[in-house]
């Protein structure tokens, strides 16, 4: 086992490197990459050149040319963005004990001189790449919060200013200035107990027109899944010195959170941490990364599968009408509000959207004090499926599991679905699967008539 896992390293290493070669590719940098297949995964400045100077000591010509990019395009970076990514590092790096390396240097602007050098590995980015599109609002909104917000409101349907905060690495008082600022425009308005902010989609649309995009490139948080690729690195670069394996599956424990979210876009196996105890953990967890990564390049973005006619989902009209395709994100407003039914206001229930807990984020939170001082909460996860697997039910049990703790209650785990969706597996008694009826799965016999979202 010892010989398996010394040699992962290397081959990580490889592959990182692969998938920062891939985006600085499409930032314009002269580079040849094995496979010929496009990057369709938006591409996150700040997050590049953390992981790209983080990784120096592996790959020293992408370091290079890297610093030449910034050299050239300083214009398009927010320094204080990479800043906080680099802090999150650093922090997380503290407390499993890895060594740091120097810290990234905030490079300011020099004069070209000649500009032979830049000449010979730069060239114009291709704007009209889709994977550049937060390079594209920085061109246009500037090198801002503005611009760190849109990315946020492009992939999430709704937001409180410490979700977008935590996941976009900018300044929660920022991000509040600039939401407030939009609201009294009409761009987005409030949403929930004035807890979150939705986005207009009006606006929303029009913005990607003036951008010139008809779709959006795929997405996963660069900068977490980076921090945690780099975090492996470092749990593997300390067991090449003191060859302890349960070392090195704990640290790999405490790092599984900030790229579970690479499994899920993959489709690879994820490792179960209840089946692999001990040292048993670390080389099934590292075979599993290496081939999510590799994926993760090929792939260049998750593929969409044509689905069948009978597992197409339908928005139904109220008339009775006109049925159109829907997304998971269509779902929340309903979902809040069938929540907020459940669990009123004024018995002190609080629904969080996207909530922060342990790297893992549930759709929703609800959650309310009792006068011994007991948080109750409730989980609940939406789902734009007309089939509940296995799968669905693991992922809800086990963000119940990670949201809980000392005075903490888990009163009831709620899976939200479209009216009509079936299960393939024996539901549990501890999990409530609510039905939506404004939402269905087309090919189902029977439409729900009542007026109210019905639940099992």
């Amino acid at each position: 086992m010892k010989t398996s896992l010394n040699n992962f390293k290397a081959q990580f290493s490889e592959a990182f490197a692969s998938l920062l070669w891939k985006q600085w590719e499409k930032m314009g940098v002269a580079a040849w990459t094995p496979e010929d297949i496009s990057w369709g995964w938006l591409i996150d400045p700040e997050a590049l050149i953390f992981a790209t100077s983080t990784l120096w000591d592996e790959d020293q010509r992408l370091f290079h040319v890297m610093r030449e990019w910034v050299r050239v395009h300083l214009r398009y970076l927010h320094p204080a963005r990479l800043r906080r990514i680099w802090r999150q590092y650093a922090s997380l790096a503290k407390e499993i004990k890895i060594s740091l390396p120097d810290q990234i240097e905030i490079l300011e602007r020099q004069p070209l001189g000649d500009g032979q050098r830049a000449r010979e590995i730069l060239s114009m980015p291709d704007w009209d790449d889709p994977s550049l599109l937060w390079l594209k609002l920085r061109a246009f909104l500037g090198a801002t919060v503005r611009s760190d917000a849109l990315v946020y409101f492009f992939y999430h349907p709704i937001g409180t200013t410490f979700a977008i905060s935590r996941e976009m690495f900018i300044d929660q008082k920022s991000v509040h200035d600039v939401l407030r600022m939009w609201e009294s425009v009409g761009w987005v308005r409030r949403f929930g107990q004035r807890r979150g902010y939705a986005i207009s989609a009006s606006f929303r649309d029009r913005l990607l027109s003036l951008l010139g995009l008809t779709e959006l490139p795929s997405w996963f948080n660069a900068g977490r899944v980076f921090i945690g690729m780099l975090l492996v690195l470092g749990a593997l670069q300390r067991f090449e010195e003191h060859q302890d394996a349960y070392l090195l599956s704990s640290h790999l424990r405490d790092v599984l959170p900030l790229l579970q979210e690479i499994w899920e876009l993959t489709s690879v196996s994820f490792p179960n941490l209840a089946s692999y105890p001990g040292k048993a953990f670390a080389p099934v967890f590292l075979k599993s990364l290496l081939e999510a990564c590799q994926q993760l390049g090929r792939f260049g973005g998750p593929k969409q599968a044509k689905p069948s006619k009978k597992d197409v989902i339908q928005k139904v009209s109220k008339a009775g009408g006109e049925r159109m395709s829907f997304t998971e994100h269509e779902m929340y407003e309903s979902a809040y509000r069938a929540l907020r039914r459940r669990y009123p206001a004024n018995k002190g229930w609080e629904i969080i959207p996207q909530f922060e807990g342990n790297g893992y984020r549930p759709d929703f939170v609800v959650q309310r004090r009792d006068w011994q001082g007991t948080i109750h909460r409730v989980i609940a996860e939406v789902k734009a499926v007309c089939e509940i697997t296995r799968n669905h039910i693991e992922q809800l049990n086990r963000y119940a599991r990670n949201v809980t703790g000392p005075n903490v209650q888990i009163d009831a785990k709620i899976l939200i679905v479209p009216s009509g969706a079936r299960s393939r597996v024996k539901i549990p008694e501890s999990i409530k699967v609510i039905y939506l009826k404004s939402f269905g799965c087309s090919g189902i016999k029977y439409w729900i008539k009542s007026e109210d979202n019905y639940e099992r």
